[in-house]
């Protein structure tokens, strides 16, 4: 998906950092190699979590973010760019004032 990520992160208990700490770490990284790149780029401030407890869980989800981008045609901030500009244009006031 363009406007949003899916990943499983597997922590066990030898591990010292949080799941708080390794998204945040996460979300640095990929800010500064974009930027470094020259790109502009924004996170939503929150993430969603899930704990996946069982196999069944885990291959559902795993199918979830298999099939995920299928869905982008479908999503609601998918709009074609040129439908932004006519819509934009059709609301531009005419007329003499």
């Amino acid at each position: 998906m363009p406007n949003h990520i899916h990943g499983i992160i597997v922590i066990n208990e030898s591990m010292r950092e949080s799941l708080s700490k390794i998204i945040r770490w996460f979300k640095g990284r990929v800010t500064y190699e974009i930027r470094k790149s020259g790109g502009v780029f924004l996170w939503q401030g929150r993430f969603y979590e899930h704990i996946i407890r069982n196999k069944e869980s885990l291959n559902r989800i795993r199918k979830y973010i298999r099939n995920n981008p299928k869905n982008w045609e479908f999503d609601t901030e998918n709009i074609d760019i040129n439908y932004k500009i006519e819509d934009a244009m059709n609301r531009v006031p005419t007329g003499t004032y």
